[in-house]
């Protein structure tokens, strides 16, 4: 018996193994003396073309999404401009051009992270701020403050970026977003941007030393950063917290929200906590900020709504998955590789209890950058009826690609990450279409001042 249970937990280990290879995102180089080679140019066109087919052949809408003419377009260019060998960073600057013309967030190359550590363990400085793009402007997403230094120097949220390392931050963000996956192209700058540190270096080589020029009013100032330098972010709920809590007056209170990628267990204890101090101050009036949240996991969507329903709820109408030879399931159960299977989804979920839950007004805030699984809690409120959004349209579609698998390039070991499922919102809605606010509002990101909140404190007077 002893001999029989070893078997068979060792039949599961391996196949709970072979199942989770392809939704590790960031595993370690096989052989880390790739990162220091020169990859051949056969090799490197190989890797091109297997790019587009990996993605092809997972994604489950790719002739709805992908611009399949540029692509060919794009890969022939990039074919003819590789001549000779180039090592894996060279290669992500020809070959990573691509990620933008499959047109998901959802599905796109993932920069040389192996390199980029290997930098930041030696000592290299990544860019320190965070930044945010507004018509292919660049501004500073918090207010920073320089420690442990003899001036006082502060940088205010808002303040334009002029120019890093002498290229105008208009073209960084051009040419940056042609890095990134995303359905539109104010979405692209908004990941761009998100993943700014990472990106600046994989694409421009940025790292370390940041010749800066910001302009905050009429005002344009140079600065030196060092990897020597320590900045801090003061004053910013986001760069602290995913979820914080803030009390704007007697009756209204405003919930950032900055990202559903959290443990499930930590952030329900946190909203349970929030939830009970709206109870307790007696809030009418809730906001719910989610416009820097790109996603992460449903089942935290899942208990926020919980709390704002008043009815069972689905967060999805239905489901369809492309199958491959990774995802079709044990013995490939679920169907044959390249079939695209549609499955109901049937499953309810109950709201809290009435002492629970919120049951004054519900404003959710949304912008270009609201995201995944930020998006279906989004689509789910709304279509429910559970609160009114606010802000921008969103840069994703309101249908939702989803359940990333991950391939590497034979030759150059990259890692693409590709969407395999597409969520339908619970309205049932088909089509690509962006998230349309109810309440249209445009933000001013040079003010310094939240337009988007502004508009609701003044609904609400």
């Amino acid at each position: 018996m002893k001999i029989m249970k070893t078997l068979i937990l060792g039949i599961c280990l391996y196949l709970s193994g072979c199942a989770q290879s392809h939704l590790d995102i960031f595993p370690d180089l096989a052989d880390p003396t790739l990162m220091e080679r020169k990859i051949p140019v056969a090799a490197l066109h190989q890797d091109i073309d297997a790019m587009i087919a990996g993605v092809q052949q997972r994604h489950p809408d790719y002739a709805g999404y992908a611009d399949t003419q540029a692509l060919e377009r794009t890969a022939s260019e990039l074919k003819a401009s590789i001549v000779e060998p180039l090592t894996r960073v060279e290669f992500f600057r020809k070959v990573g051009q691509l990620s933008h013309l499959f047109n998901d967030g959802h599905s796109f190359l993932l920069w040389p992270y192996q390199e980029y550590a290997a930098q930041v363990e030696g000592g290299a400085q990544p860019f320190p701020f965070r930044v945010k793009t507004q018509d292919n402007g660049l501004f500073l997403a918090s207010d920073y403050q320089l420690m442990a230094s003899e001036q006082d120097v502060v940088l205010a949220k808002g303040t334009r970026v002029v120019s890093i390392n002498g290229i105008a931050a208009a073209d960084i963000v051009v040419q940056g977003q042609r890095y990134v996956g995303g359905e539109t192209r104010g979405l692209r700058e908004a990941f761009f941007a998100e993943r700014f540190p990472q990106m600046v270096w994989a694409v421009f080589g940025m790292i370390g030393r940041f010749e800066l020029e910001l302009q905050h009013g009429q005002e344009v100032k140079s600065y030196t950063l060092t990897s020597k330098q320590q900045w801090q972010a003061i004053s910013d709920l986001a760069a602290t917290n995913n979820v914080a809590l803030k009390l704007l007056d007697a009756t209204t209170a405003y919930l950032q929200v900055s990202s559903f990628d959290v443990d499930p267990d930590d952030f329900a204890a946190t909203i349970a906590a929030h939830f009970a101090t709206l109870k307790r101050e007696n809030i009418e009036h809730l906001i719910i900020d989610i416009r820097d949240n790109t996603g992460g996991n449903t089942d935290t969507a899942t208990e926020l709504a919980s709390y704002l329903a008043k009815a069972p709820f689905q967060l999805v109408s239905h489901m369809t998955e492309r199958l491959n030879e990774d995802n079709r399931g044990w013995f490939g159960y679920k169907g044959s590789v390249g079939e695209v299977i549609r499955t109901p989804w049937t499953d309810k979920v109950k709201p809290k209890a009435v002492d629970k839950r919120f049951n004054g007004n519900v404003y959710v805030l949304i912008s270009p950058v609201t995201y995944s699984a930020a998006i279906v809690f989004a689509t789910t409120v709304q279509d429910n009826q559970m609160a009114l959004l606010a802000g921008e349209p969103t840069g994703g579609f309101a249908n939702q690609t989803a359940q990333g698998n991950l391939f590497n390039l034979p030759h150059s070991q990259l890692r693409a990450y590709v969407a395999t499922r597409m969520l339908v919102r619970p309205s049932g809605a088909s089509g690509a279409a962006p998230v349309i606010p109810d309440i249209a509002v445009k933000p001013n990101a040079e003010t310094g001042q939240d337009a988007v909140v502004e508009k609701i404190k003044e609904l609400l007077q």
